[in-house]
């Protein structure tokens, strides 16, 4: 019975009656501290999305209500869950994140964004993906950047991936948005290297069985 509670694979163990089956979720498939170098901070507006969107209410209510307009729009087109996962080099820079009309896309310091959503089936993560703007993120959107891209199996991610790697003065842009599963995962790190970066999206991707 112990070995059922630590495996996932159902071909490991059979459940007894009436019990719930276990896999993935939303906080599981977030980026944890073990995904990431030494010394950064999980910042405390992490959480799940409507506690996302209340602890934006006060220092960004514009920034809460149009996260919460995309939240509503993922939903109608599938979206069961979501989590947001935020980590940064400091305390102070986490606290600095909650000011009004803070820029986190001109920030000189380590920092990771990631949203986790999950769908109610892989069709709707994969069309949610392939056709919608989820949480205003698209990989539509990111090849528009002009940014050269990756797209697909060269990823390291899944059939369904976009990654962008760029440099810009003395900062590091790595954004992915992926799909596997009934899950879509939207990343952004700043300021890591190349190759933490990968780490972080790779790790991540590994949680989703």
């Amino acid at each position: 019975m112990a070995g059922c509670l630590l495996i996932f694979a159902a071909a490991a163990c059979s459940n007894p009656p009436g019990a719930v089956a276990t896999g993935p979720t939303v906080s599981s498939v977030s980026v944890q501290q073990s995904d990431l170098p030494n010394g950064m901070v999980r910042c405390p507006i992490s959480g799940k999305i409507e506690d996302f969107i209340k602890a934006e209410q006060t220092p960004d209510p514009n920034s809460a209500k149009s996260i919460s307009g995309y939240w509503t729009d993922a939903q109608s087109n599938g979206a069961k869950a979501a989590y947001a996962a935020i980590y940064t080099d400091s305390s102070s820079h986490c606290a600095g994140l909650k000011t009004s009309g803070s820029d986190i896309g001109a920030a000189t310091y380590e920092l990771v964004v990631n949203f986790v959503v999950q769908f109610k089936d892989e069709k709707s993560a994969a069309d949610g993906y392939t056709s919608e703007s989820i949480l205003n993120f698209s990989a539509s959107n990111l090849k528009k950047s002009g940014a050269p891209v990756i797209e697909g199996s060269n990823t390291g991610l899944s059939s369904n991936s976009i990654t962008l790697t760029q440099p810009i003065g003395s900062q590091l842009f790595y954004v992915a948005v992926w799909q596997s599963k009934a899950f879509m995962v939207i990343l952004a790190v700043l300021n890591l290297d190349a190759a933490a970066a990968k780490k972080v999206a790779t790790s991540e991707n590994g949680r989703i069985k």
